[in-house]
């Protein structure tokens, strides 16, 4: 890593925004809130003055509260006082939210940092197969129909509000890939003259020796239960494909969904799904680690960790070609178009030869330390630029 001069730093009193790693609907751990606690971690390891802010009414992942408690981390409690009179009592510099919502940035007297990860309601296709997601809530369903009819329309109602707040002289942004940093200047010209460095997301992959435990071949996917993810179509292409006779030898696991209940389409080959709903960290791991392929339909990334995190092993990534993904994940992955159920199914067979599978887990290995080393470079990065950010006091 390099010896880096705290000293530089010392009189910059940060405030982490911990609200933003907490559970988000329904998702209790998100790319969001890994994110920043690798982030809260590398703060610690370098020792720099950092106090933190957290929602008591929430789940708080324990290990990160045991940390921050080892530390001597100043810990506020968001349900007992609220943001301004934290900043207002204790005079700090920045506030920093690795997931930034909108209320925080009206907080005064303070330089604000927020990492945007991606404009996904305003990126993601309005796609109707989501409705046979059962878990679809009201809220999203008629914001799904509103945005398939009125696109356009619907696109800049979005954009009106979305990043309006950012356009304040305290607040800054940093992003995750050069897609998201230019997908904010498409979508809000506004804040062309405003300077958007990219830091990549750091590694989330264990580093853990680990062995096989799962013998048999099989395609892996992830948040199931996430329609913007698409994982139903990749499910449907195999489900022809066994119906088919093809791929005899393979099954599925799918993290993220319970069951095929999940979706409103009849498997005809149910045998060979597995759906393992919630999975903790180190057996997300393991499926990663003994998978033959990760299949990743994403209709939106603003980074992606999953294609990564696979590659770590050497597992071939059968991917969406949308948004981030293609710059992440470069030559090492076949990619295919996301809403074209038959194209997944020609690459589904096509990593299935054991010469094409050989090329892939190569070049999946050497992608992964590639962008690893810019991920290490790069926290330490934002680490920098949150820390030597000029205080911007706005009353």
């Amino acid at each position: 890593m390099g010896k880096h001069n705290t000293g530089l730093f010392e009189k910059k009193k940060l405030l982490f925004d911990f609200s933003s790693v907490q559970p988000v609907g329904t998702s209790k751990r998100h790319g969001g809130g890994k994110y920043g606690e690798i982030v809260f971690k590398r703060i610690l390891e370098r020792g720099l003055p950092v106090a933190c802010i957290y929602d008591g009414n929430r789940w708080l992942n324990p290990e990160i509260e045991s940390i921050a408690k080892h530390h001597n981390i100043e810990l506020y409690d968001l349900s007992k006082q609220s943001i301004q009179e934290i900043v207002d009592n204790h005079s700090f510099d920045i506030l920093f939210s690795p997931l930034p919502s909108s209320h925080l940035l009206s907080t005064k007297n303070i330089s604000i940092i927020g990492t945007i990860h991606g404009l996904r309601r305003l990126e993601t296709p309005a796609d109707i197969q989501c409705l046979r997601y059962r878990n679809l809530s009201l809220k999203d369903i008629v914001f799904l129909i509103a945005k398939k009819l009125f696109s356009e329309s619907m696109t800049k109602r979005l954009c009106s509000f979305y990043l309006k707040d950012w356009e304040r002289d305290n607040c800054h942004i940093v992003t995750v890939s050069n897609h998201t940093a230019n997908a904010i200047k498409y979508f809000f010209p506004e804040l062309m003259d405003k300077k958007i460095p990219v830091f990549y997301s750091p590694s989330t992959s264990s580093t853990n020796e680990l062995q096989r435990v799962y013998n048999e071949k099989y395609f892996m996917m992830v948040s199931g239960n996430r329609c913007e993810k698409n994982n139903l179509r990749a499910i449907m292409a195999l489900d022809r494909l066994f119906t088919m006779g093809y791929l005899y030898d393979f099954k599925v696991k799918i993290t993220g969904a319970k069951d095929a209940s999940n979706f409103r389409y009849k498997l005809m080959n149910k045998q060979r799904f597995e759906f393992l709903g919630y999975v903790d960290d180190n057996e997300l791991e393991q499926l990663y680690h003994d998978a033959y392929s990760l299949v990743y339909p994403s209709l939106n990334e603003g980074f992606g960790y999953p294609p990564l995190e696979a590659m770590h092993y050497g597992v071939p990534v059968l991917a969406s070609s949308y948004s981030s993904i293609s710059e992440v994940c470069q030559g090492a992955a076949m990619y295919f178009n996301p809403f074209a159920v038959e194209e997944i199914a020609n690459r589904l067979l096509q990593i299935a030869d054991e010469d094409t599978h050989k090329r892939y887990s190569d070049l999946a290995a050497k992608q992964y330390l590639f962008i690893t080393e810019k991920q290490v470079h790069d926290l330490d990065g934002i680490i920098n630029y949150i820390y030597s950010k000029n205080s911007q006091i706005v009353i």
